[in-house]
């Protein structure tokens, strides 16, 4: 009985796909006489289908993602749960590289945890690794938020390194991965190296001809302002190369070229973010003869584009000085503090244009909305020779920055 069951319902069951195999065949045929295009129709079902199955494919996928995002400086990263169970092992460590304290402060913040997976950072992206990596340590998100950001505040010299970045966590919220991305392309890597190398060289060569720190500073500081213009749509605007290569940038270019120059001259000198007159901003902290000063390239040069010459009204201040309208970050705070004033630019060269001269509204200098009053003592340049009284006009002198800084820098 079982089996004459079964071969009833199989035979019922070929009858009625054959059945509806006719109808539907027998409506295609039809189609055309109610002037229906039988390709239109069968293209729309098919398109309508793979929409519906991407549809409810992406829904799931969002479903199934819980990202977290770390911004805490200028790197910034997405991180996604990983399945830890079997992760491979870490690459690159860089377990060999020394890193002196004076030249690179921020690591020595680290723990030794921490610290380890900063050689790891770095040495990944010298090697210009693009694949996810496992690190040597599990950190928490805020571990790896100031680990990474440290690594990107050491090192200006890494221009092709992109401030975003991503990261793996497992389900304990321990950060297990991470994979870094690049603003230059691997093939065009080794061009971008020598173009900025070659301006790097030229310009820390003319500056170490100078006896003194505070010449070099300045030689450093001037010789940047004359290649580089305020651009937030730059390209690379958060590398040295974008100042140095391409002339074009906004302050963390600014900073991160006279970070590394200065290294490069010999001069102490570290890279700060914080805020300015409420706004992101990065400039830098410099040791001269042994005291620590805040340089802000970025608005000395907006002001000096302003005022048609060179002025130094960010150069060498004290924190008392420069704490109106600029802000270290939390990171940036623990770096040393600058109360010298032996050798402000007033101190040692004269006169230049003031704070109190400048009226910037309460808003960034970059803004371009401030007004610039008469200083009342004439500006002198920066090898202290006063400007002649009968040329000041409205201002002092335009040749007041160096012109000495080897073959082909007209070009930049």
């Amino acid at each position: 009985m079982k089996k004459r069951k079964k071969l009833s319902s199989f035979f019922k069951g070929i009858i009625i796909t054959f059945t509806i195999a006719i109808l539907v065949e027998g409506f295609v045929l039809c189609m055309p006489l109610f002037g229906i295009d039988v390709d239109d129709t069968i293209s729309y079902v098919t398109e309508t289908i793979a929409a519906a199955k991407g549809f409810f494919a992406q829904s799931t996928s969002d479903l199934s993602s819980s990202e977290h995002t770390l911004g805490n400086g200028p790197m910034e990263g997405t991180g996604t749960e990983q399945d830890s169970s079997s992760l491979d092992s870490p690459v690159n460590t860089g377990e060999d590289y020394t890193f002196d304290s004076t030249v690179y402060p921020y690591r020595a913040l680290l723990s030794s945890e921490e610290q380890a997976v900063y050689n790891q950072i770095y040495a990944n992206a010298v090697a210009y690794n693009t694949d996810i990596f496992t690190l040597v340590n599990e950190l928490s998100e805020s571990e790896l938020s100031e680990t990474i950001n440290s690594v990107f505040n050491d090192h200006p010299e890494l221009f092709w390194l992109n401030t975003s970045y991503k990261y793996g966590y497992n389900k304990t919220n321990a950060v297990v991965q991470v994979q870094l991305s690049f603003g230059i392309s691997s093939d065009q890597l080794d061009s971008a190296k020598t173009q900025f190398n070659s301006v790097v060289d030229s310009i820390s060569t003319a500056a170490s001809a100078y006896s003194s720190d505070i010449e070099k500073e300045l030689y450093i500081h001037d010789a940047i302002c004359e290649l580089t213009t305020y651009n937030t749509n730059a390209d690379l605007n958060q590398s040295a190369y974008s100042a140095l290569v391409n002339g074009s940038t906004v302050c963390a270019g600014y900073a991160r070229a006279f970070q590394l120059i200065c290294q490069e001259t010999g001069l102490t000198c570290y890279y700060l973010t914080g805020t300015a007159s409420g706004g992101d901003h990065a400039w830098n902290i410099v040791s001269i003869d042994g005291d620590f000063y805040n340089v802000d390239l970025t608005w000395d040069d907006s002001i000096s584009e302003s005022y048609g010459s060179s002025v130094y009204t960010y150069f060498n201040l004290t924190d008392a000085d420069i704490s109106d309208d600029h802000t270290r970050s939390e990171l940036g705070s623990k770096l040393p503090a600058c109360t010298a004033t032996a050798m402000s630019y007033s101190n040692v060269y004269g006169s230049t244009v003031e704070k109190s001269d400048i009226d910037n509204n309460g808003g960034q200098i970059t803004d371009g909305n401030f007004t610039i009053n008469e200083p009342q003592e004439p500006i002198t340049d920066w090898r202290n020779e006063p400007a002649p009284m009968e040329d000041m006009g409205a201002g002092p002198t335009p040749d007041m920055k160096p012109n000495d800084m080897g073959p082909g820098f007209e070009n930049h």
